[in-house]
């Protein structure tokens, strides 16, 4: 029986809030342990390791996916290729490692570095298995292998933080995480890699992934060029307030929006010639994204001042502020951005390409000439691009979709409303009471909008759902 959109979206969204709030939830006890520099220097290491990643899958899993049938030789090739990436990034890793430490003035980072250069391996030999479990609909499974993951970062995390390991508990996170998942993914998968002969040749994936890593890691330097300029010009204690607030605000993407375009991705591959459907499917993901993922935004910025102070100490206070000024762009782009799942789904990634270099000159641009006057107008300015830039996302859906720009806005017209509505109350409401009782008032404000934004938009919901289980 065919698994339907609400298991596989569900169960992969189920499996990453449940690890975004286990994340909530132990970042009150590593705040009080690590500092903002010791937060700064992993943001550091990590704008390497995270580049490597990128690279690691090489964009060939979605190319796997995106064949109809499954060719043993075709995936014991990627297979092999991949082993030989990981294994490059991770010498590319150590070899860069002192001339990072020496370019920041961070003699850690030569540590931090070598220890982390083992994740883009580990992520390699893994993406095969991963890719084929996509392919064969086992996301339920997906979620199990990646919920078990987050608990043993988690744990990891926890048991050295609080045994006095500072950053180094960070960096057993990640390890812990990424090891545990690639080792059973690799076990629950169907695929078996065999020997490295007979290896076929990999034009067409090589092609689909060449467009998609440019992607990939011109979008990973996007989000890596404030974490950049930051820690060059303003310093470590600054990176490490920011690098807070940035965990709290993308903590939406994979907790919702990513397991939705997962499963969007395969739903739109099976419609590619169909650009009604393309488009009404694109709207429903939009509008489903923006109903889960406006209301927590919106309310953790309402009463901000409040809960960062009391969940993290009055240490990280100041990154209040750079979350409640960055949280309306993060909004408002989270939604539309899925239009490059849309062109990679249709195999447009020369022109999903063209998209993210043009966000990324542009966005950089900007927050360059926001780093002289601090953090605060960095912040600003990444919530004015993003609302200017929403536009031009819907005009991209259109050059290979029927997308109508009123669909998509009335889509998150409603979300964007009520969750406006819960933000204003709580700032105000942040004037009056103390911090723990707007931490109360927080938990009870997020159902109310989810439920409110719900039923205003319950026609539509049902519509979305409806279509994306056909």
């Amino acid at each position: 029986m065919a698994k339907t959109f609400l298991v596989n979206a569900g169960s992969l969204s189920a499996s990453r809030i449940f690890l975004s709030l286990s994340q909530v939830l132990v970042l009150p006890v590593v705040a009080r342990f690590l500092d903002p520099v010791e937060f700064g220097d992993m943001a550091l290491a990590m704008s390497v390791v995270v580049f490597a990643h990128v690279l690691s899958d090489a964009g060939m899993g979605r190319s796997l996916i995106r064949q109809p049938q499954y060719d043993p030789a075709e995936w014991n090739s990627v297979f092999w290729l991949l082993t030989c990436v990981g294994l490059t990034l991770t010498l590319v890793i150590l070899a860069l490692a002192p001339i990072w430490a020496n370019l920041f003035d961070r003699p850690q980072l030569l540590w931090l570095l070598s220890a982390l250069s083992v994740l883009p391996l580990l992520n390699s030999l893994s993406a095969v298995s991963v890719a084929r479990m996509e392919k064969d609909a086992q996301f339920p499974k997906l979620a199990v292998i990646r919920t078990v993951a987050g608990i043993v970062g988690l744990v990891a995390l926890l048991a050295l933080t609080v045994a006095g390991a500072g950053v180094w508990a960070l960096v057993a996170q990640q390890i812990g995480l990424t090891a545990s998942q690639a080792v059973w993914a690799i076990v629950q998968s169907r695929f078996r890699p065999g020997l490295p002969r007979n290896l076929v040749p990999l034009g067409g994936h090589t092609r689909f992934a060449t467009d998609n890593v440019g992607v990939s890691l011109i979008s990973t330097a996007q989000r890596q060029a404030p974490v950049l300029l930051i820690g060059a010009f303003i310093g470590t204690v600054p990176l490490g307030l920011f690098s807070m607030a940035q965990r709290f605000l993308n903590l939406p993407r994979p907790a919702v929006a990513g397991p939705i375009a997962r499963v969007v991705f395969v739903k739109m591959t099976n419609v590619q010639d169909d650009g009604r459907k393309l488009a009404d499917i694109y709207v429903a993901s939009c509008l489903m994204i923006s109903v889960a993922t406006f209301p927590p935004i919106a309310v953790l910025a309402g009463s901000a001042s409040s809960l960062f102070p009391l969940l993290l100490s009055e240490t990280w206070a100041p990154a209040a502020m750079i979350f409640v000024l960055a949280a309306p762009g993060i909004m408002m782009e989270i939604a539309p951005s899925n239009v490059g799942i849309l062109l990679q789904a249709l195999d447009r990634t020369r022109l999903r390409l063209w998209m993210t270099v043009e966000r990324t000159i542009l966005r950089t641009l900007a927050i360059a000439l926001a780093v002289p006057f601090g953090l605060e107008a960095i912040a600003l300015v990444i919530s004015v691009f993003s609302l200017v830039y929403l536009p031009r996302y819907i005009a991209f859906a259109q050059r290979v979709a029927p997308v109508s720009r009123r669909a998509v806005l009335r889509a998150m017209a409603i979300p964007a409303a009520t969750s406006a509505g819960a933000w204003v109350a709580l700032a105000y409401c942040d004037r009056v009471f103390g911090n723990w009782e707007m931490f109360g008032l927080a938990c009870v404000a997020l159902p109310l909008t989810w439920a409110l934004t719900f039923l205003l938009q319950r026609t539509r919901m049902r519509q979305a759902i409806s279509l994306l289980n056909s």
